[in-house]
């Protein structure tokens, strides 16, 4: 379902334009002034926008170049008492994309509703499949070692961006990152990242050494309002290491055999500030039963209906009571159950690497006729979960890619 907010100081138009493309089954929200409107507009990010220019306080020209500063792309239907050609430029100008002059034709309007909206949805249609070519296809296994990811980006396209790059037999290097923003200008910067990381994987660079040289070209490239979060990882099953660098991304969560936690964050600030930054790497071991979760803020900034986020100690502890699970379930029950935590209300994109070095336990043979202990430990940590740790009112959904 599309979402529409239009902003209207008029009620009696407002009310009628709610009810009208609410009858079209859109999803509506309202304001009535420019301010509250453009707050709505940051915190919603709609599909299209329905803009008298004429508001008090902050006009419609101002909301517009507003949201143009701040990186929005949202499409901008101008409602206009002015039918003159310099009002309609003005509009243009400050960042509209179609207008409609007062009084209107609702049959008009709501035709350059829905064309405004099919170009929208054919245009990140076609971006969506570019975007989702950039991530990979298939997760190289390697022997000694098992992943899985989920990727779901809040709008068609967006910013998160998770890589598998296989260096050699005994050689893997993962990472994550989240631009700052969504839609298609954080597509864009993340398309950026993504063939400038796999360029320096290439040359088998260090993770302190190819962060510097990433940050040194994303800030080239990136906007002064833009920044990056970066965590890259080199892992090798030879000599059971993990060498990693942070830049400014969340924590990964190391969960030991034993049990106990580790933090990942040695490294050093975000991507694309300051070219001249430094960062260090740090190696650590890396062996049977461990299992390392890589994860954006849309995870754990998701809120609840009471504006609850579910924070890191959610997370962990639903980690530590999934054990038994592949990496594959692993991320995929994450995502779900914060889905569920926040009502499937995600406000930003959501991404979830898992990599594990398999215990001798879970390497049974297909076919043996031997039950994997795994799946039965899934099955009843799934059940101490929802039931105790974190109920659940809806039902849980799929978001594979």
């Amino acid at each position: 379902m599309n979402s529409i907010i239009v902003i209207e100081d008029d009620p009696a138009i407002l009310r009628g334009l709610a009810d009208n493309l609410r009858h079209e089954s859109y999803e509506v929200l309202t304001a009535a002034d420019g301010e509250k409107g453009f707050q709505l507009i940051s915190q919603r990010n709609p599909d299209l926008v329905i803009l008298d220019l004429m508001l008090p306080g902050l006009n419609g020209y101002e909301v517009c170049r507003q949201m143009r500063r701040n990186g929005l792309d949202t499409p901008v239907l101008m409602l206009t008492a002015i039918d003159q050609e310099a009002a309609r430029i003005q509009g243009f100008e400050a960042g509209a994309d179609d207008y409609v002059a007062k009084p209107f034709s609702l049959r008009e309007l709501l035709g350059r509703v829905r064309a405004i909206l099919r170009r929208k949805n054919h245009g990140l249609d076609e971006a969506r499949m570019i975007q989702v070519g950039f991530l990979p296809g298939d997760i190289p296994q390697m022997p000694g070692l098992r992943m899985g990811a989920v990727w779901r980006p809040v709008q068609a396209v967006g910013g998160d961006y998770y890589d598998v790059i296989k260096i050699d037999a005994n050689t893997v290097a993962v990472c994550i990152a989240d631009v700052c923003g969504k839609g298609l200008p954080a597509a864009m910067l993340m398309s950026n990242l993504q063939a400038a990381a796999r360029a320096y994987a290439s040359e088998a660079l260090g993770p302190g050494a190819l962060c510097e040289r990433v940050n040194r070209m994303m800030c080239v490239n990136t906007p002064s309002n833009n920044f990056i979060s970066f965590f890259y990882a080199v892992m090798d099953t030879r000599r059971k290491k993990l060498t990693y660098c942070n830049a400014g991304h969340n924590p990964p969560i190391l969960l030991r055999s034993g049990g106990c936690i580790q933090r990942l964050d040695c490294g050093g600030g975000i991507l694309g500030v300051f070219a001249d930054w430094q960062y260090k790497e740090c190696e650590i071991a890396f062996d049977s039963g461990d299992r390392l979760l890589m994860y954006t803020d849309g995870i754990t900034e998701a809120q609840n209906s009471e504006g609850e986020e579910f924070g890191d100690r959610r997370l962990s502890d639903l980690m530590i009571g999934l054990q038994g699970a592949s990496p594959g379930e692993l991320t995929e029950i994450v995502v779900s159950t914060v889905s569920a935590f926040s009502n499937g209300n995600f406000k930003d994109d959501v991404t979830v690497l898992a990599v594990e070095v398999p215990p001798a336990a879970c390497l049974v043979k297909s076919g043996s006729g031997t039950t994997n202990p795994a799946s039965q430990i899934l099955k009843s940590e799934i059940a101490n979960w929802t039931a105790e740790a974190l109920p659940v009112q809806s039902a849980i959904s799929d978001f594979r890619i």
